[in-house]
């Protein structure tokens, strides 16, 4: 009976005050959230979507997340996103990251340092090559029809002179200011049927899958 009445008093706070501990808990689970990786890149995606959407949609068509087979034949590679028009075939691969970020076009690998923290990962040059090689053959167009950048969405600073296709700001504004006239329109309506066409056949669950498993084999 004691410890019946010694139980009941231990738990009477939060029998009592339940509700406040439920508003307490659901405030830390949205913070996790919020502060997860996961969350961090799809906002970030989300933002770039949305800088997308504002181009002129009579000069420019844009597609997302699309899978397209590797020059190499070993499965597929994932491009972030393409903008069509006839200024050429801009193939965006973004990067959410915060911090200091060190590197050179021709470096394998690039730094970021956060404090006193230094990673490295992959020369994100090198990584967009690939997608835009697959999208070139994917297309029978060549390279001189495409620009291929950088876009880095978190709070980065530059602390080496980067290439002109590496930006981390104005996403829209540099897409705009490149002017010089690469494709016809009869082009870039053939372009944009033969991308929507891909997209409507792919199932994104089923490749996204099999992509993650090519990916690791080749690990």
């Amino acid at each position: 009976m004691t410890a019946e009445i010694n139980l009941h008093r231990a738990l009477g706070p939060f029998t009592s005050n339940w509700p406040w501990f439920l508003a307490l808990f659901a405030i830390f689970i949205i913070f996790k959230i919020l502060g997860s990786a996961r969350f961090k890149g799809w906002l970030g995606e989300a933002n770039v979507n949305r800088g997308l959407r504002r181009l002129d949609s009579s000069k420019y068509r844009s597609f997302h997340d699309l899978y397209l087979p590797r020059p190499d034949g070993q499965g597929t590679t994932q491009i972030d996103h393409i903008v069509v028009s006839i200024f050429g075939v801009f193939v965006i691969e973004t990067k959410n990251y915060k911090g200091w970020i060190f590197g050179a076009a021709k470096q394998n690998q690039w730094t970021q340092q956060i404090y006193r923290k230094k990673s490295r990962f992959q020369n994100p040059l090198h990584q967009n090559h690939l997608h835009f090689r697959s999208l070139m053959d994917f297309l029978a167009l060549p390279e001189s029809a495409f620009r291929p950048f950088i876009f880095f969405i978190g709070d980065v600073t530059f602390k080496t002179p980067m290439p002109a296709n590496v930006i981390h700001k104005g996403l829209r504004p540099w897409i705009e200011s490149q002017r010089v006239t690469l494709l016809d329109s009869e082009q870039v309506e053939q372009i944009c049927k033969t991308l929507a066409a891909h997209e409507r056949a792919s199932d994104r669950k089923t490749v996204a899958k099999q992509h993650l498993k090519d990916m690791d084999m080749r690990r």
